[in-house]
C-alpha cells in the first residue's frame, strides 16, 4: 500500500479513541430497576463470574455474548491467524518494540485450539494484541462498539458527566433541559452506585485489568469510560443511580435515557454510526466557548462557522476534557483556523515511513486561545492540543492526558467479529512519541467537588482568567 492511500486510511479510520478493551465497558452489572442490554465489549480479563463480562475493564469487562452456536477450533483458528496476520502485516513497526511476534503467535495457537467458548477466544485474542503494549487494540463481538466508547456510540443519555476524583465518581456536567436535571443533579454530587453496584465494587472489579496505555492517566480514563458506559444505555431504559448532594445525603432515583438527536455514520467503515454533539457560544465575560465530543467529519461546518461567528471575542476556550478523539484531518481541518502559513502539526509513523502533516493556515481568528484536557482527552484530542502547543498558537490547561495515541483501522473478520488494530503511530512535529506520554498542560489545573457544587468550574476559570489578563497585557 502506498503512502497516499494509507494516510487516506489513517484519515477515514483513526476514529475516536476506542480503547477496545479497557474503556468502560458494557453495562455488566444491571438490576431489575433499570434492565440495561447486555455487554457487547471484549476483554482480556477473566470473567468475574460466570454469566457476565466485556473490552474497555476487569473481570466484568469481557463481554456477555448474546448465545450463539458455538464455532469450532478450526474456525477459532481462522480467526486467530485473520488477526496475528493483519498485525504482522500493517503494524507500524516492523519490529514490534522488541517484542517477538512470532512467537507470541506460537504461544498463544494451541491455547486458541483449546478455547472452548467464545468467552474463552475473544479473551486470549485480546491478550495477545495487548502484548503490543500501545492503545487502540483490541477484538469483540461486532456490535460492542457502543459499551467501548458510550460518548459516541450509545443512544440514549441521562444528560451528565462524570470525572473520578479521588476514585469518586463526582458529576462535572449537567445538560441544561436534559432528565439529569430534571431530576435535580447537579455538578459536585457524588454517584455512589449505578443500577444497586457500588462505584467502589465497579472500580474493584475493573482495577488491574485495563488495557494500554499503561499509566495512571490511563487508568482514570478506562475506569471514567467504565462508569460512563453504565450510565449511557438504550432509550426509555433508566439508569438507576444512588448519589450524594450537597450535604452527603443520600439520594436514589431511576433516571430516564432520552434518544441523543444527531446521528452521523462513518462511510464505508465497518463502524455504527456515531451521535454527534456540538456547543459554541460566548461566556458572561464575552470568551468565545466551543465544545463538542468527538472529532467526527460531519462537525467541520460547524467547528468553521462557530469560530468565524467568534471573530471579535477577546478569546476562545476549546474544551476537549472528555472527548475521545476521532478523525485526525478534523482535527486539522479545525487546527488551520488559527494557524498562519504552513505548520507543521506532527507526522504518522507507519510501517511504510514517516509522513509528516503540514497544514495551510487559514488565520480565521487570531486571538488568545486556551484548549482544556484531562485524563479522558484522547486520541485525536491529543494530536489537535499536541499540534496547537507545538505551534505556540494555543495554552494548554487542566490534566495531563494518557497518550492513547495510535491510528487505528477496524476490520470484519471470518466470524463477524471486530479487529480494532493500529496502523501509525502519532508523533508531535519535535518528534515526541505521544502513545504513553500524552500532552502536558502549561498550566496544571484539577477539578474540585467543592468548587464544583459551588458552581465552578475551576479548569474552565483558570482559561477565563487566563484570556482576560492576555488581553490586558
Amino acid at each position: 500500500m502506498n503512502n497516499t492511500r494509507l494516510l487516506r486510511q489513517i484519515a477515514g479510520l483513526m476514529l475516536i479513541v476506542l480503547l477496545l478493551a479497557g474503556c468502560g465497558g458494557a453495562r455488566s452489572e444491571p438490576t431489575a430497576t433499570s434492565a440495561p442490554p447486555t455487554a457487547t465489549s471484549a476483554s482480556t480479563s477473566p470473567p468475574a463470574n460466570a454469566t457476565s463480562v466485556p473490552p474497555t475493564v476487569t473481570a466484568t469487562s469481557v463481554p456477555t455474548i448474546a448465545p450463539t452456536e458455538a464455532i469450532g477450533n478450526k474456525e477459532y483458528l481462522e480467526v486467530f491467524e485473520a488477526i496475528w496476520t493483519t498485525v504482522d502485516q500493517t503494524y507500524f513497526d516492523p519490529d514490534f518494540g522488541g517484542l517477538d511476534w512470532d512467537a507470541v503467535h506460537d504461544d498463544y495457537e494451541p491455547l486458541i485450539a483449546a478455547a472452548e467458548d467464545d468467552e474463552t477466544l475473544y479473551q486470549l485474542l485480546n491478550q495477545m494484541l495487548w502484548e503490543l503494549n500501545v492503545s487502540h487494540t483490541g477484538v469483540g463481538p461486532a456490535d460492542m462498539w457502543p459499551s467501548i466508547e458510550p460518548v459516541a456510540f450509545e443512544e440514549g443519555e441521562i444528560g451528565i458527566d462524570v470525572r473520578l476524583l479521588d476514585d469518586r465518581a463526582v458529576i462535572a456536567r449537567v445538560e441544561a433541559e436534559s432528565p439529569a436535571e430534571g431530576a435535580g443533579l447537579r455538578p459536585g454530587y457524588v454517584i455512589h452506585s449505578i443500577d444497586g453496584v457500588s462505584i467502589e465494587q465497579v472500580i474493584a472489579n475493573a482495577q488491574g485489568h485495563l488495557s494500554p496505555p499503561y499509566n495512571e492517566q490511563g487508568r482514570i480514563d478506562g475506569l471514567t469510560r467504565r462508569l460512563l458506559s453504565l450510565i449511557y444505555g438504550d432509550p426509555e431504559t433508566c439508569a438507576a443511580l444512588a448519589y450524594l448532594d450537597e450535604n452527603d445525603e443520600l439520594h436514589e432515583g431511576c433516571i430516564a435515557r432520552i434518544r441523543r438527536q444527531r446521528m452521523a455514520p462513518f462511510a464505508g467503515i465497518p463502524l455504527p454510526p456515531a451521535y454527534l454533539e456540538f456547543e459554541s457560544g460566548r461566556l458572561e465575560s464575552g470568551i468565545g466557548y466551543i465544545r463538542f465530543n468527538t472529532f467526527h467529519p460531519d462537525l467541520i461546518p460547524d467547528m468553521v462557522e462557530a469560530i468565524a461567528a467568534l471573530q471579535d471575542a477577546p478569546g476562545i476556550v476549546i474544551d476537549l476534557r472528555g472527548n475521545p478523539g476521532g478523525d485526525p484531518t478534523t482535527a486539522e481541518q479545525m487546527a488551520a483556523q488559527f494557524l498562519d502559513g504552513q505548520v507543521l502539526f506532527g507526522s504518522f509513523r507507519t510501517r511504510s515511513g514517516t509522513m509528516a502533516r503540514t497544514l495551510n493556515g487559514k488565520n480565521i481568528y487570531t486571538g488568545p486561545l486556551v484548549i482544556l484536557i484531562d485524563a479522558s482527552s484522547y486520541s485525536g484530542s491529543e494530536w489537535f492540543a499536541s499540534g496547537m502547543q507545538a505551534a505556540g498558537r494555543a495554552v494548554i490547561i487542566g490534566e495531563r492526558s494518557p497518550g492513547g495515541a495510535t491510528a487505528m483501522s477496524v476490520k470484519t473478520l471470518p466470524n463477524g467479529a471486530s479487529l480494532g488494530y493500529p496502523v501509525a503511530q502519532l508523533l508531535a512535529p519535535d518528534g515526541t512519541v505521544l502513545e504513553g506520554y500524552g500532552v502536558i498542560p502549561d498550566i496544571t489545573v484539577a477539578l474540585d467537588r467543592s468548587q464544583l457544587l459551588e458552581g465552578i468550574d475551576a479548569q474552565l476559570e483558570a482559561g477565563i482568567h487566563y484570556i482576560l489578563e492576555a488581553t490586558q497585557e
